[in-house]
């Protein structure tokens, strides 16, 4: 089932099945056509003789026939949990639940939530945690960052060590059970932080924020020590694989933005290096770089077939890589 572009790991039937054991409500669930039907928790208490709304399947689009209530589904799980918060609830309780990302890098979840609310980052159990984008203050404060200053294992399975996550302010969020990267402008303020679940491929990022090149900051901090080449990835991950490794580097994030290209033309090096993956994606998003970017000499890191990414890769391996034209 895919709702606002998030895919979870389950059918409609399920997440009904599992809310029935958890809230007073839905206790006939019958599968019709597109839909299925249930007994509409607005109206008789939810205990209505037949069930009068219908809940599609493709998306979890609510509409009772009887009453002419109409909401998604995170909406009505938030209503019989007894929120109102115009489903932020129940947001967090399908991610805690549910949620599948079968990759990491390009497919981010914009948690919007709507109806005139603000966009901002909703936890894995459904709490807003308003000083975590870059919405009501310019930067994110220190007080804030400060709240996330843990180390957590994962990082070194991921290959960083203690001094990359000091130059990156890499933290953990224990509420939400991320791994926060701060992302930062060329100042070294703080523009908003994007976050990465332990437990499933997907990064995480405040509705509606623009995304610059992760780790300019870092690499304009010592002028005196620009590097005269520069590696793009397309993850944080990779990227800072390469600085664990020896090289400097900014991700996209993605796949690139005109924000982004603009940067890497701006960047004082004479020489970028691309490491998207190694997949269709991945060299489509090469062949853009090279479109965009018509001011540096570039070349390509060819990555051996068994591996996805830089971040996959050993020092030797790394060390060994091929450059191409």
């Amino acid at each position: 089932m895919k709702i606002n572009d998030v895919m979870f790991n389950c059918d409609l039937n399920d997440v009904l099945t599992k809310l029935r054991s958890q809230v007073d409500y839905f206790e006939k669930i019958k599968p019709s056509g597109n839909d299925i039907m249930v007994q509409c928790p607005y109206h008789s208490n939810g205990k209505e003789r037949k069930p009068s709304a219908g809940i599609r399947k493709e998306d979890g689009q609510f509409h009772c026939f009887a009453c002419g209530e109409v909401h998604t589904l995170p909406e009505v799980i938030s209503y019989c949990f007894g929120k109102d918060d115009g489903g932020i609830y129940g947001w967090g309780w399908l991610i805690k639940n549910y949620v599948l990302i079968e990759t990491e890098e390009r497919n981010d979840i914009n948690l919007d939530m709507g109806r005139n609310k603000d966009s901002r980052f909703v936890n894995s159990s459904g709490v807003i945690n308003s000083n975590s984008c870059n919405t009501d203050s310019k930067y994110i404060s220190q007080e804030e960052l400060d709240r996330y200053r843990y180390i957590h294992p994962y990082m070194y399975e991921r290959k960083l060590t203690d001094e990359i996550i000091e130059l990156f302010d890499i933290g953990y969020d224990d509420e939400t059970e991320t791994i926060t990267f701060p992302v930062r402008d060329m100042t070294g303020n703080t523009l908003f932080v994007a976050r990465r679940k332990i437990k499933y491929k997907s990064f995480f990022y405040p509705a509606g924020v623009e995304k610059p090149l992760y780790g300019l900051y870092e690499l304009y901090k010592n002028p005196l020590y620009m590097p005269s080449e520069v590696i793009v990835c397309e993850s944080m991950f990779d990227a800072l694989t390469c600085w664990v490794y020896g090289k400097k580097a900014v991700a996209f994030n993605g796949l690139g933005s005109e924000l982004q290209f603009k940067q890497l033309r701006e960047m004082p090096c004479r020489k970028l290096i691309l490491a998207t993956d190694n997949d269709e994606a991945g060299m489509r998003a090469r062949q853009r770089i090279r479109k965009e970017v018509k001011n540096k000499i570039i070349t390509e890191y060819i990555l051996p077939d068994n591996r996805k990414d830089i971040n996959e890769l050993t020092k030797d391996e790394f060390d060994n890589l091929k450059e191409v034209f």
